[in-house]
């Protein structure tokens, strides 16, 4: 059964998942990206950032909102 709460807090997960992926976009992605350019002249590099943006994508994109949707309809069944 569909529930309106489970479905308010998944849009409210979706909308931080969002916040997360812009600020790890913006943030943490650059730097990560240079880095391993730099050590690819090396032969030292690690995992592809590229990669590591599409784990982010994805929890940002599923599994929070889901996760919000799970809690939230729990949520409701304890208030009654």
């Amino acid at each position: 059964m569909i529930s309106l709460g489970g479905i308010i807090l998944s849009v409210v997960f979706l909308g931080l998942g969002l916040l997360e992926l812009a600020l790890v976009q913006r943030f943490v992605y650059p730097p990560l990206r240079w880095r391993h350019e730099k050590a690819k002249l090396t032969q030292s590099q690690g995992m592809d950032p590229g990669l590591i943006m599409l784990l982010v994508r994805v929890q940002s994109l599923l599994v929070m909102p889901v996760l919000g949707y799970v809690l939230g309809s729990r949520f409701k069944g304890l208030m009654g």
